[in-house]
């Protein structure tokens, strides 16, 4: 079943959504096919229940750094001139593996580059801010990540436990397949395909340490500039996340630092689509720069949308006002499918956004009633306490384990 843009259009206008082929929905020959890969899935793993994957994560990389010259107090004053900014964050930087110095760019930072230079450490994470600041380590999680107490080996994950983890951690394990089935236009066998590449993926990147992480290993660039918030709902309700494109940095950051952020991202709203079992998202282009879209982000992106995140978008809202959009666009059509083709919907004012999203919901910074602003706080000491208590979480295992 492919989904038409006109059909999405529609859902929006009179405020009913489409539900066919949607769980407790689904026809005769759905349930067929639903059957069929259950079957086929079960096989897979009890034919792999041993196999372990070797972990390989690009997520988990550790960025460069040279801070021999910074002192936990060397603060950059609102006052100072952005130059000056730029050479005294940027000098520390080297060779390919760190980032280039912002003088080779030949231009100067723009009104947000600037904000973020006022403290810039290149690349620093959460817990390296913290433990800069305070000038020593400061616990904020255990020191060792156990993948879990049946199979502890962090340099590796099991096929099995990586599977159940996914399909049920979140919602009902029919709903996975679910979407898996759709995205690949209910043909079973390529939705096997698909099954086992995304096992492969989490495992291989452990995704699950990310998650287990938080917010404390990534960028402390990205979660304080607010390049995306859940800011309220759409018009059928489902979750709404509001995304300011012209924050992102790719040429601040190597690039698994934003991939292991837009990792995290996609992964935390998967808990606040139990309900709607989708999200909507208000992309906002205002003010961006091709700078703000390399190719290798944008791609990595489109790729998680169409296959680690299958059929989680409700609609694509892109709000532009640039004629430089039509050569993202450009980078962006040929990756795309039919099925994420279709709930992708271009807004060129405001109004065009209302017929998604009610005003009240919309952030007042696009034209909006919606005075949310989303203020990062940096993690405490303590709010991270029950993952320190091993005895617990093998306890709450092993009863998952015996469901």
């Amino acid at each position: 079943m492919t989904i038409s843009q006109e059909l999405v259009i529609k859902e929006y206008q009179t405020g009913t959504p489409d539900t066919r082929g949607s769980p407790g929905n689904f026809s005769t020959e759905e349930l067929q096919k639903l059957a069929e890969l259950w079957s086929l899935v079960l096989d897979y793993l009890a034919a792999n229940k041993d196999k372990q994957i070797p972990v390989n994560s690009e997520l988990l990389q550790q960025a460069s750094h040279d801070w021999s010259a910074l002192g936990p107090d060397d603060e950059i004053s609102d006052s100072e001139d952005c130059e000056e900014t730029t050479r005294r964050a940027w000098k520390f930087t080297k060779g390919e593996a760190g980032i280039r110095k912002l003088g080779s760019w030949g231009r100067k930072p723009k009104a947000d580059q600037q904000r973020l230079m006022l403290d810039r450490y290149v690349n620093e994470t959460t817990q390296e801010h913290i433990d800069r600041r305070t000038g020593h380590y400061v616990p904020l999680l255990p020191e060792k990540y156990i993948p879990s107490f049946k199979y502890p080996d962090s340099s590796t994950r099991n096929l099995r436990e990586v599977f159940w983890r996914l399909a049920s951690a979140k919602q009902h394990p029919d709903i996975w397949l679910h979407r898996m089935l759709r995205s690949n236009s209910w043909d079973v066998n390529k939705a096997m395909d698909a099954i086992q590449w995304v096992v492969d993926w989490r495992a291989t990147q452990a995704v699950d340490r990310v998650n287990w992480e938080g917010d404390v290993n990534l960028g402390l660039d990205e979660l304080r500039l607010g390049i995306s918030e859940l800011v309220g709902v759409d018009r059928l309700g489902c979750p709404l996340m509001y995304v300011r494109v012209r924050r992102i940095m790719p040429r601040a950051n190597q690039s698994f630092v934003l991939k292991r952020f837009l990792v995290h991202q996609f992964e935390a709203l998967q808990f606040v689509t139990r309900k709607c079992t989708r999200i909507s998202m208000l992309y906002d282009f205002t003010g961006f720069s091709m700078d703000n879209t390399p190719f290798h982000i944008v791609h990595f992106l489109v790729t998680m949308g169409i296959r680690q995140y299958a059929e989680t978008t409700s609609v694509l809202i892109l709000l532009v006002d640039s004629w430089l959009f039509a050569n993202f666009w450009n980078l962006v059509r040929p990756f795309l499918d039919a099925n994420l083709s279709a709930r992708i919907v271009f807004a060129k004012s405001i109004d065009d956004v209302r017929v998604f999203v009610d005003d009240r919901q919309i952030p007042e910074e696009v034209g909006g009633s919606n005075r949310f602003q989303a203020v990062f706080k940096l993690p405490e000491i303590n709010e991270n306490s029950q993952l320190f208590d091993a005895t617990r979480r093998e306890v709450a295992e092993e009863a998952w384990w015996e469901r």
